[in-house]
């Protein structure tokens, strides 16, 4: 009635090689009877012949069920224009690795910004889809509702066609630029305060501006003894062009190219001693008055003027100033370096080298407000079009880091 347990070695070993045997015997059945795709996945799994990703992409994992689920996409994309570009498997496959690449940066930048798509309104959108694909099967069919399937049952059929972490990438890539990034912002009441007192702002200073160049040119003298050192040297090393009769030029004809040599390997010498020179006034007392002495350049008042206008100045003396090209000046500018008497720079502006001591920092009364329309306004389209090629832009470069790396039995296939 009970099997008796084995007591012996041999019986132990008998049962051990027959529970072997069963074993085996049963997972050879349920291999056979596995379907096509299962029982390969099954055996290569088993081999390490398979993988559960697709590659890798910029040293990120591309799960097998995501690049498929890219590639799903990508058959069903090709199939409106043509039959035979949805059967190619290498342009299939091509095309699921460029979607993802294109998701991983599109989310990457969506992540930075902090935008994200929720998984509750996915599935809210699933489940609309479930409902509506039930009501026009109870309509079109002519089931009783008994007969058909649920919309739970439905709903439960769609959610496992495509994994939720590709239907997030996805609906974010894709509604990253239009539905946030392009999304015009209504400035708080603080910051319409700031940009009213901004244009508001006019800034007044004295400067002293130079060329670096010329002033070296007409410190810079050479003796004469130095000249006729050189020719010799040129005539030793046998430097010297001939003429037709086989004459070196005299000195008395090398003079002035030679004065030009000379002055300018010597103002190479000397232009960051100089250079050095003038940036330590800036610390002394009376620093301006100190570099237009140094530079034998007169300072310059500029009154009071707006920001906007510091793009092209002008001075009393009819000379005329970029202040704002040089990143470097709006830099110190919003330091507050006002009725300090502080030397800042130098600030370039094309050959000039420009140090500014900074006056006064007023404000005027805002004009009244006139409340805007909401309809999109050139300036708009301009920005749009703006924001679009930035957005391009770093797409653009991003994908140049992101390197696609297949695995390699994909890549055979």
């Amino acid at each position: 009635m009970f099997e008796e347990e084995a007591t012996t070695w041999k019986e132990k070993l008998t049962r051990a090689v027959v529970a072997l045997f069963l074993f085996i015997l049963v997972s050879m059945l349920v291999v056979t009877f596995l379907p096509g795709d299962a029982e390969q996945s099954f055996i290569g799994a088993l081999t390490g012949s398979s993988s559960t990703k697709a590659g890798s992409i910029a040293g990120r994992s591309v799960p097998m069920d995501y690049f498929n689920a890219a590639r799903r996409d990508c058959y069903y994309r090709y199939a409106q224009y043509s039959k035979d570009m949805a059967g190619n498997a290498e342009l299939i496959q091509s095309c699921a690795f460029s979607t993802t690449k294109e998701l991983f940066i599109a989310n990457d930048i969506a992540e930075a910004v902090g935008y994200r798509v929720s998984e509750t309104s996915i599935k809210r959108d699933l489940s609309l889809q479930a409902r509506q694909i039930h009501k026009e099967t109870l309509s079109q069919a002519g089931y009783g509702e008994e007969d058909s399937r649920t919309v739970d049952q439905i709903y439960q059929q769609i959610l496992r066609t495509t994994p939720m972490t590709y239907r997030l990438d996805s609906a974010t890539g894709f509604s990253l630029f239009q539905s946030f990034l392009d999304q015009k912002l209504a400035p708080s009441p603080a910051e319409k305060e700031i940009e009213v007192e901004a244009k508001s702002a006019k800034v007044s200073f004295r400067l002293v501006a130079f060329t670096e160049v010329n002033q070296l040119e007409s410190k810079i003298q050479i003796p004469e003894a130095d000249l006729q050192a050189e020719y010799e040297k040129e005539k030793k090393e046998g430097t010297l062009s001939k003429d037709a009769n086989g004459n070196v030029p005299s000195f008395a004809d090398r003079k002035t190219v030679l004065t030009s040599k000379l002055k300018f390997d010597r103002k190479r010498k000397e232009l960051e001693v100089w250079k050095k020179k003038i940036q330590s006034l800036v610390l002394s007392e009376n620093a301006l008055e100190a570099i237009a002495g140094e530079t034998s350049q007169p300072i310059e008042s500029i009154a009071a003027t707006s920001l906007s206008n510091l793009k092209s100045i002008q001075s009393p003396r009819g000379t005329s100033f970029r202040l704002a090209n040089d990143p470097k000046f709006w830099e110190e500018l919003s330091s507050n370096p006002f009725g300090k008497k502080k030397v800042l720079g130098p600030f370039t502006d094309n050959d000039k080298q420009i140090y500014v001591e900074f006056g006064d920092l007023s404000f005027s009364a805002p004009a009244p407000s006139v409340a805007k329309p909401l309809a999109q306004t050139p300036e708009d389209f301009i920005k749009q079009n703006q924001l679009l090629g930035f957005f391009l832009e770093i797409n653009k470069s991003l994908s140049g880091e992101y390197n696609i790396d297949k695995q390699k039995a994909l890549s055979l296939e």
